[in-house]
């Protein structure tokens, strides 16, 4: 598997949402290494961090912030030390972590009225800290959220692509086309031409998981998808997605998401 980054798209697209919310974003690479990053040169962040050591805390935070978004790979949050709203969330193309984005720099409703982290510092610093605060962008959580749902559409699809060998591709098309029928590791193995040694290792190395954990990832992103978009029962959906027994699709669903597909259902379409 190749991950291939389009770092001029990347910087290109970052640059436009910076000057359009002000809000500093990164984004990196599944190693951490940055592959493009817009924030303002002078503003409260760099002075704070040029004072009193405080960068070596703020990079701090953001490891583990960072740490957190790879253990869980969900949209992860927090007030930083500073009392700033900083974000992470991970890129995920087939079910594969491929990189990270950071925004941060960001005073939301959590946000103190004053920054009140210096104590150390004399009169003109904390009136310039104070001022600089105040020109830091101000947005709720729910805005910050839509714009990562936003992200996932205008920034990874086109920017960054996975690209695997043949068999990986033939493989994925056809569990995808063959979503709705008993998929299992010897069909797999029979349809290919390989043992199971391979297959495994191969569906690992790519993915990070068993051939049997990416089938029922898929399954599971059908089912969420056809329970979004259509109004077929839920039973006609589970065997739509491979799973005949309908009990058992309910508890299946409901130990992957917390909720049941009928809940799933409902909340998707408020």
């Amino acid at each position: 598997m190749i991950i291939q980054y389009n770092a001029e798209q990347l910087n290109r697209i970052i640059k436009n949402i910076f000057v359009l919310t002000g809000i500093s974003i990164s984004i990196l690479d599944s190693n951490y290494n940055v592959l493009a990053n817009c924030s303002k040169e002078q503003d409260f962040c760099f002075l704070s961090q040029n004072f009193d050591n405080k960068k070596k805390l703020c990079s701090q935070c953001d490891q583990e912030l960072l740490k957190q978004c790879r253990s869980t790979k969900k949209l992860e949050c927090h007030i930083c030390w500073a009392g700033l709203y900083d974000s992470a969330m991970p890129i995920i193309k087939n079910d594969t972590v491929v990189g990270y984005v950071i925004m941060g720099r960001i005073r939301s409703e959590r946000s103190p009225a004053l920054p009140q982290f210096f104590p150390n510092a004399d009169l003109q610093t904390v009136e310039q800290l104070n001022n600089l605060y105040y020109k830091l962008p101000f947005m709720t959580e729910d805005k910050l959220t839509s714009l990562y749902d936003l992200l996932s559409y205008i920034l990874f699809e086109p920017s960054i692509q996975i690209v695997y060998d043949s068999f990986i591709n033939e493989a994925i098309n056809f569990i995808d086309m063959h979503l709705h029928e008993n998929l299992s590791v010897s069909v797999l193995c029979n349809t290919f031409h390989i043992s199971k040694n391979y297959l495994y290792k191969t569906f690992s190395d790519n993915f990070g998981s068993s051939v049997n954990e990416y089938i029922a990832a898929q399954r599971l992103k059908r089912a969420k998808n056809l329970l979004t978009v259509d109004n077929e029962p839920i039973y006609i959906v589970a065997e739509k997605v491979g799973i005949y027994n309908y009990p058992y699709f309910c508890r299946w669903f409901k130990k992957r998401t917390g909720i049941s597909p009928k809940e799933y259902r409902k909340s998707s379409r408020k």
